[in-house]
């Protein structure tokens, strides 16, 4: 009886041990396996295992009873997202820009704020996008106008919402360019007109030409000013103009795209025109105007040819007859045709005469002299006034040649009394041809209100040559 006692009491102690090692079932196990061989050790001679109870150890493993972890409470940690960086503004256009940045650790959302220009300042930053993503294309904006944008990282999360530090970045749109540029070209100048743009602080304006292909900035033009007229041209020549706009504020700095505008000055009237005369045929001959390619020519108002040449011979005229002509230069350029103002020259054809003679046309107020049968002297002169002073037409000649020759007279209560240094005379009532150093200008009308008594004036020049070659007996024909 006292061993079945001392085997239940093992069988307790190790139930015992179970449930204290309950975390470590390998240890339990090795300890109920020595306890088992120490039963066995104690069991006599004489007796069975069978005559063990049930209550007495068995070689069965405990069956583990159930782990529990106790509850625990944990504090959340609120997390501030990182401020953005890399924020900046890009694809600028006159309406549209792109503002975007780098992601910020920890953020779920930014949120924008942006500010406009006003008037006279900056406008307050107002909320103006909340986004996931770390850009944006905001459209509908004004030209030539400075904006501000500031980007903050939001985390929303634990039922908080942190913030970070804000970032600005500040941009100007585009400004646009003018709406109108035009170009008035003159012989020697181009008037430049343009619309002005109300946000431009100043414009800019190069130029180019078709020997200078280069763009050159030549005016920089105040905001105020909507006109610009450029005087170092030249004459036929094609100029390409350009016009930039310009505006500053707040630091910010914007161009426009740039504006063009083409014109050609006008040619140049053909200059030195002159004629040389004979009894059928007048020759007209003229200097080469700048940039020109032909010359058109006309007799009157009546076109008569187009040439390249310098010169021109009209045939088949008749004898001692007046005609006026004029030339014109004429350049085509990209399918347009330029043309010039007309030079203009009244010529009569001559006697035909041979040898040496004086011819005056009082039309023309033009005295020419032959020598030889060639053009001697043109000079243009001033005849007798209109009326009963006039100079006598016809066919005359040189009846007296002095020189230093006093003239002196009275007519209708005037009188005169002057030395003149040559005196041709070729009428019988002391018509002459002689120079007038009291005079400064000769030729035109100026013979139909300030003529001589009859006399022909003839620059000191010019009568100092016609008196070398005359001699008396030489044909004067007044007509």
């Amino acid at each position: 009886m006292k061993k079945i006692i001392s085997k239940v009491l093992v069988v307790a102690m190790l139930f015992s041990l179970l449930c204290f090692y309950q975390a470590s079932p390998n240890k339990v196990a090795k300890i109920y396996a020595d306890q088992k061989e120490e039963v066995a050790g104690q069991v006599k001679s004489g007796e069975t295992e069978a005559q063990i109870t049930t209550e007495e150890v068995t070689t069965e493993a405990p069956t583990e009873a159930p782990t529990t972890v106790p509850e625990t409470t944990t504090a959340v940690v609120k997390i501030t997202p990182a401020k953005v960086t890399n924020l900046k503004v890009s694809d600028v256009k006159n309406a549209s820009l792109r503002v975007s940045w780098k992601k910020a650790k920890n953020a779920t959302e930014y949120w924008v704020y942006r500010s406009k220009e006003g008037k006279k300042k900056m406008s307050k930053y107002s909320k103006y996008k909340t986004l996931k993503k770390a850009s944006f294309i905001d459209s509908g904006l004004s030209q030539g106008t400075v904006y501000k944008y500031k980007v903050i990282a939001v985390r929303k999360a634990d039922g908080y919402t942190t913030k970070s530090g804000g970032r600005e970045v500040t941009a100007m749109t585009d400004i646009d360019p003018v709406k109108t540029f035009k170009a008035k070209a003159a012989s020697k100048s181009i008037k430049l007109t343009y619309k002005k743009n109300s946000k431009a602080t100043k414009y800019y304006i190069y130029r180019a030409s078709e020997k200078n292909p280069t763009f050159k900035k030549i005016k920089t033009m105040k905001k105020s000013k909507s006109s610009y007229t450029d005087k170092k041209v030249k004459s036929g020549q094609v100029y390409t103009y350009k016009i930039v706009t310009y505006r500053k504020k707040y630091g910010k700095k914007s161009y426009s795209l740039p504006k063009f505008t083409s014109a050609m000055t006008a040619l140049s009237a053909p200059s030195g025109l002159k004629s040389s005369e004979s009894a059928h045929k007048i020759t007209l001959k003229w200097k080469r105007v700048n940039n020109s390619e032909k010359y058109e020519v006309y007799k009157g108002n009546k076109f008569v040819k187009t040439t390249s040449k310098l010169k021109y011979t009209f045939k088949g005229l008749k004898k001692r007859h007046t005609y006026k002509f004029k030339v014109r230069a004429v350049r085509k350029y990209k399918g347009k045709t330029y043309k010039s103002a007309f030079a203009q020259i009244t010529a009569s054809t001559n006697l035909g005469l041979k040898g040496t003679w004086i011819e005056i046309n009082i039309k023309t107020q033009t005295l020419k002299m032959y020598v030889n049968n060639k053009l001697y002297v043109k000079t243009p002169i001033v005849s007798g006034n209109v009326g009963d002073r006039h100079t006598s037409k016809g066919t005359h000649s040189v009846i007296e040649k002095t020189a230093h020759r006093q003239l002196k007279g009275s007519y209708h209560g005037q009188s005169w009394d002057v030395t003149v240094n040559y005196w041709l005379k070729f009428t019988s009532d002391s018509q002459g041809i002689h120079d007038s150093v009291w005079r400064s200008a000769y030729g035109g009308n100026i013979y139909k209100t300030n003529g001589s008594h009859g006399c022909v004036n003839t620059p000191l020049g010019a009568m100092r040559k016609i008196f070398k070659k005359a001699h008396v007996g030489t044909p004067v024909i007044v007509y």
